[in-house]
């Protein structure tokens, strides 16, 4: 059986590819070879079942008005053909992986015989998104701690699947850097990026690995972006002075860039770090560190560092030094010679002292102090300053003492420690008293005290006696000693044991050159007062000050009298023994002048007498009517001036005669003072004859009114010529009244006028007293009374009216007389 001959026609055929799960377009022609030609009918056949899978027909219909068919279990409603295309074409969406393989499609025309196409259909299959990975197998597209600057990324990305095998590749931002890949049989292929030495310029670049086995989708990429740690940059220190000072404050700034994240900023100086000393402020990658900085003398020449660095980043510190100059106040130190032993430096010897100076800048003055007084250079006194040394040749007592050296800069004045100079000398006296008196009476002890300033003070002592040029050792037995003290009890006993007493010491240096002096005199009255004057004056007070003198060898005490002027009148008195004295009383009258007599009194009598002349209490102005410019007459002017005229002249005429009458008084001899009934019996018992004389002879002549009636009668004493012929001989005229500290009482008896009232006695802060006279009747005099040591100070003292009865002289006569006496027996200490 004969086959009949079948013509193989071939198909043209078309490879189309398509993704997965995107579109595919299968193409057919369509179009007729002549125009009045038409399609009637589209197949699609997939050639490995030989099925039509998708039908286009337009028999019967308009061309606008197919109808289409879509197999189910093929394409189902995932084909559409687009006969408008050209070419035509069956797209397909959502392209599965089952949808490759060779398709036919069959065309019917009108006229025309059939067409038939084949399509070969590839379904390419995306690969998996990139993983990329760090060489310790971590997955760097998860946050990961940062590269560090200057290090090398080793970097793998690995791209499993994929129809066909994808090409794997490496871009910087958009810039190729590696392509090459590896597929491996387990379905992965990978690049291994190795990226050396990262910088500053990778921050935040991006990396990316990207997977790709078509152009007909996008390729599947994974981006990392670089976060690097960066060194710092620059660091420097800001503020530079040339120069600071010791122990102020400073704020130094230092500054430093490029660090991230930012710098950590420590201060050194020299190879130890300042902690918790300064405070850092950054932004962006830019710290700023403010340092608290105090030097010390010992910074002077030291480094003070600055430094930055990344702790992420190992030797990533730099550092910025300045070299401080630290200005400071001179820091002395002084010392006496090397050579010299302090203990054993006496007088003659040299001595010098070493000066060392430690200063920035340079000391431009250096000086010398003994104690507080400067020293200068002085060769004639032994005095040698050079460089930084002090020469003291030839020492003297008056050398010793405290040195110290000053040396001074910009920054101040540095004053050295003390070094202590002991002059070793002999002993010579603490005070020079030659020139003082001291008074005793015989068979009276004194007591002589002898102190001597020596060194060592370790002091042995010898008195001696001088009399006419004659020199006699007084026995130890009546002198004691006490370290650089000795104390002389001596008692004379005959007119030639009045003389000059000698101290003399001895230590271990030698013998005391010139002794200490002491000359002892009879007792007599003491020395008037020097110096007085008018310390302090208002409308109604007084306070006069006085300079004590020789107390004539007994206890003085001390008296004021205001004399009112012009009628020479006693009005008060003031008695008082401080030492030196002075005399405050107030209450007085304004507008009153006074005279101020002053005296010192002791049991021989009373001193000369210290004038005041004229002192005047000021008076508040009274204006009593209208200036003459508001009204006055010029007649009652005139008038009032010729009155004023009258009564100076009249004053004048007074003044005259009450002066000469003044000076027949004052012409009386100067009377001793009594001696005390103690005093008064030894006398007696020592020669009586005289004494009994002299008291018969004054209880005959005296009325009894003034001897032995009113307390304290004022008598005429004998001529004092007789007293100074012998002073111990003492008439009994003179009475001694004993107290308990040897003091003696004196009384002056009150005015026969009225006394005022003393409202009140105060004590001022030094412990004298004053009266306070508050009535405006100032004719009374105010009296007062010598009293004992202890009864003194007592201030101002008023004797009533009835204590003036038998009183025979005036106390203005007895004022005229210069010394006060007293005859009764019976002394009265105090009126009040």
């Amino acid at each position: 059986m004969l086959r009949p001959y079948v013509q193989r026609i071939r198909i043209p055929t078309s490879d189309v590819q398509g993704v997965l799960g995107k579109k595919a377009s299968l193409p057919c022609d369509i179009q007729p070879l002549r125009s009045d030609d038409a399609v009637v009918m589209v197949l699609w056949f997939k050639e490995s079942d030989g099925e039509p899978l998708y039908s286009y027909d337009i028999r019967g219909r308009s061309y606008n008005q197919p109808k289409l068919w879509s197999s189910p279990t093929v394409f189902g409603n995932r084909a559409f053909f687009r006969a408008v295309a050209a070419p035509a074409v069956l797209l397909v969406d959502n392209v599965m992986a089952v949808d490759a393989g060779v398709y036919r499609c069959r065309v019917d025309f009108k006229n025309s015989p059939t067409r038939n196409l084949k399509v070969n259909f590839t379904v390419i299959i995306p690969p998996n998104k990139p993983t990329i990975y760090d060489s310790k197998r971590r997955d760097r597209t998860k946050l990961v701690e940062p590269y560090n600057e200057g290090s090398n990324v080793l970097l793998t990305c690995e791209v499993d699947g994929g129809r066909p095998r994808p090409w794997v590749t490496w871009y910087l931002e958009n810039v190729v850097i590696d392509d090459s890949f590896e597929q491996r049989a387990d379905g992965v292929t990978v690049n291994t990026l190795t990226f050396p030495n990262v910088g500053r310029q990778h921050l935040n670049a991006r990396l990316v690995c990207q997977a790709a086995n078509t152009n007909l989708a996008p390729p599947q990429t994974k981006v990392l972006i670089l976060d690097i740690n960066l060194k710092p940059i620059t660091v420097a220190i800001v503020t530079k002075d040339k120069h600071v000072s010791a122990d102020k404050r400073y704020e130094v700034e230092c500054k430093t860039t490029g660090s991230r994240p930012e710098a950590y900023v420590t201060w050194w100086k020299n190879n130890r770090q300042l902690k918790r000393m300064a405070k850092n402020f950054s932004e962006n990658n830019e710290t700023l560190s403010v340092l608290s900085l105090v030097p010390a003398v010992e910074d002077d020449g030291k480094f003070l560092m600055c430094r930055a660095e990344n702790k992420h980043i190992p030797d990533s510190a730099i550092e910025d030094k300045w070299r401080l100059n630290v200005h400071y106040v001179p820091i002395v130190n002084l010392k006496m010679g090397s050579s010299l032993n302090p203990d054993e430096i006496k007088e003659g010897d040299d001595v010098y002292f070493e000066c060392t100076v430690q200063a920035n800048p340079k000391v431009h003055r250096l000086v010398w102090f003994h104690g507080n007084t400067e020293i200068f250079h002085n060769e004639a006194d032994g005095v040698i300053l050079s460089a930084q040394s002090l020469v003291l040749q030839k020492v003297t007592r008056s050398a010793a003492g405290d040195y110290t050296c000053m040396a001074a800069n910009s920054e101040g004045k540095g004053t050295s420690n003390p070094v202590s100079l002991l002059v070793r000398y002999a002993p010579v006296c603490a005070e020079r008293r030659d020139g003082e008196l001291f008074g005793a009476l015989k068979h009276e002890t004194v007591s002589l005290h002898c102190s001597v300033d020596a060194n060592p003070a370790l002091v042995s002592f010898h008195w001696t006696f001088n009399n006419s040029g004659e020199q006699i050792d007084i026995p130890p037995r009546l002198y004691s000693s006490n370290g650089h003290k000795s104390t002389l009890n001596y008692t004379p006993t005959t007119d030639m044991e009045y003389g000059t007493l000698a101290c003399y010491g001895k230590n271990a240096v030698g013998q005391q050159k010139d002794p200490c002096l002491f000359q002892l005199v009879a007792a007599g009255r003491p020395f008037h007062l020097q110096n007085c004057t008018v310390a302090n004056q208002s409308i109604d007070s007084l306070y006069v000050e006085c300079v004590e003198n020789f107390d004539g060898g007994l206890p003085q005490t001390f008296l004021m009298e205001l004399l009112e002027l012009p009628s020479l009148k006693v009005r008060y008195n003031v008695s008082t023994n401080r030492t030196p004295p002075y005399f405050e009383i107030r209450g007085l009258p304004p507008g009153v002048s006074y005279r101020i007599d002053l005296y010192a009194v002791n049991a021989k009598g009373r001193s000369d007498v210290s004038t005041i002349e004229t002192v005047t209490l000021k008076g508040q102005a009274k204006f009593t009517g209208e200036s003459n410019s508001l009204g006055v007459s010029p007649v009652l002017v005139s008038i009032a001036a010729m009155s004023a005229l009258l009564a100076t002249a009249v004053c004048g005429v007074l003044a005259v005669l009450y002066r000469r009458h003044a000076n027949r008084h004052r012409h009386l001899p100067a009377k001793h003072a009594p001696l005390s009934e103690a005093m008064y019996m030894e006398r007696a018992a020592q020669s009586p004859t005289p004494v009994k004389e002299a008291e018969s002879r004054a209880s005959s002549t005296e009325p009894r009114g003034e001897t032995r009636g009113a307390r304290g009668a004022l008598l005429h004493a004998p001529d004092p010529r007789e007293d100074d012929a012998d002073p111990d001989i003492i008439p009994s005229l003179y009475e001694r009244r004993p107290v308990s500290n040897g003091y003696m009482s004196l009384q002056r008896p009150p005015s026969a006028s009225k006394v005022p009232k003393i409202e009140e006695v105060r004590v001022d802060p030094d412990g004298a007293y004053y009266a306070d006279l508050r009535k405006k009747d100032y004719r009374i005099p105010l009296t007062s009374s010598y009293h004992s040591l202890g009864r003194v100070n007592k201030g101002v003292n008023a004797c009533s009216p009835s204590s003036a009865t038998g009183v025979t002289s005036s106390l203005t006569a007895h004022r005229l007389r210069p010394e006060v006496v007293t005859t009764s027996h019976r002394v009265q200490e105090s009126c009040i």
